[in-house]
């Protein structure tokens, strides 16, 4: 049985931030952007027609890009570490994911870190819909090198998110360490769900970030599997409540 393909598109714009986000919870072509006066179209009229039916990687795409048969990521945020990050949750949670954000990083990266993940975190939600037929519950554990994550994550519509991971260094590259914590706290709330991350031990902080990443997106690829039709949970929301 073929299911239909979870996606979703969103524009989020405030005062300090301009984020736009499209992404497949199962991978595959990435549906367009929405029309933006905040971005400019490709210039290029092949480029320009092919973006009005999906996303097409910029000609200038850094290493965050990576367009496979089943995948295809594009990450442009301005910092370069939260790229790295967003990247990673992708590719191992199976996601296709797309961002590009204009935000006030002259002042510091709070602005632009928050809006991402609030706009990431809405657009898992909406691409999510109904919950049903889902395994809702995930765990994942991911070691890079010495350092080993463990995350685990319930669909659970009521938000709230506990991360400790530990850092030592203010920031990784230009990217506060406290705002990876704050990052995933408003994923957590913009995207309804519990979500608890640790880091439990590593000698480096880069190695704790892309580890609790990684886990994160294993837990994320196992609760948002769907169940089938002769399957125990099939059409039915896992809750003892009847709701989520």
């Amino acid at each position: 049985m073929t299911l239909p393909v979870r996606t979703a598109v969103v524009s989020r714009v405030t005062n300090e931030t301009k984020i736009q986000v499209s992404l497949s919870l199962d991978g595959g072509v990435l549906p367009p952007y929405e029309p933006s006066s905040h971005f400019a179209p490709p210039t290029d009229p092949e480029e320009a027609e092919a973006a009005k039916k999906g996303i097409v990687p910029p000609k200038d795409a850094g290493h965050a890009t990576q367009f496979t048969p089943t995948q295809q990521i594009t990450i442009s945020t301005g910092i370069g570490f939260l790229d790295h990050m967003l990247h990673a949750l992708a590719k191992h949670s199976g996601m296709s994911l797309a961002v590009r954000a204009k935000g006030d990083l002259y002042i510091d990266d709070h602005h632009t870190v928050e809006d991402t993940f609030l706009a990431v975190g809405t657009a898992f939600t909406k691409a999510l819909g109904a919950r049903q037929s889902l395994a809702r519950f995930g765990r994942g554990d991911a070691p890079l090198d010495e350092a080993l994550s463990w995350a685990v994550i319930d669909l659970s519509s009521r938000p709230w998110a506990v991360i400790n991971l530990g850092f030592r260094r203010e920031k990784i590259g230009d990217l506060s360490t406290e705002m990876i914590t704050h990052g995933l706290q408003s994923f957590a709330q913009a995207a309804d769900v519990t979500l608890h991350v640790g880091c439990t031990y590593g000698d480096n902080d880069h190695h704790r970030a892309e580890s609790a990443f990684k886990a994160l997106a294993v837990a994320i690829r196992t609760a948002c599997a769907r169940k089938t039709a002769g399957q125990v949970g099939a059409g039915d929301v896992v809750s003892t409540k009847g709701v989520l």
